[in-house]
């Protein structure tokens, strides 16, 4: 009788157990869902909790990513630089030799024009101004997909 008991112990403590382990690891996989969803929209400027707030920090100024980009319309261009018109404000993006410019194949400084569609990945300074490490044309209707 005494064996029985023990067994039956057993089995309930392994079926709480592994009920126990199922619903963890299904509130941690939904955890890790949130997070990454999370992750996905605050990297493009689009925090979940307050949809007006943009990001921060001297290497996201208004109109960009965490981490460094920027997405607008070429209002000028003056050398190696580009005044760029974000949905908050204008920027002025500079940009190299070593800066990769992209559209449907590899682009040049000279494929740059006011009035395109860019995003413009690199870093911002404290002053607000940005240095592209890359820019990518899109083409005129992408924005307003």
């Amino acid at each position: 009788m005494k064996k029985l008991i023990i067994i039956i112990v057993a089995v309930v403590l392994a079926v709480a157990l592994a009920a126990g382990g199922f619903f963890g690891g299904m509130a941690y996989q939904r955890n890790q869902a949130n997070a990454v969803r999370n992750n996905f929209l605050n990297s493009r400027g689009l925090n979940n909790a307050d949809p007006g707030a943009g990001p921060a920090g001297p290497n996201a100024p208004a109109g960009g990513f965490p981490g460094g980009g920027l997405t607008g319309q070429i209002k000028s261009i003056d050398g190696n630089t580009i005044t760029l018109s974000t949905a908050q404000a204008e920027t002025k993006v500079t940009f190299s030799d070593a800066t990769v410019i992209e559209k449907t194949e590899n682009g040049a400084a000279s494929d740059l024009q006011a009035g395109q569609q860019v995003t413009v990945t690199g870093r911002g300074d404290a002053d607000g101004n940005f240095t592209a490490s890359q820019v990518l044309i899109l083409g005129n209707n992408q924005m307003n997909r």
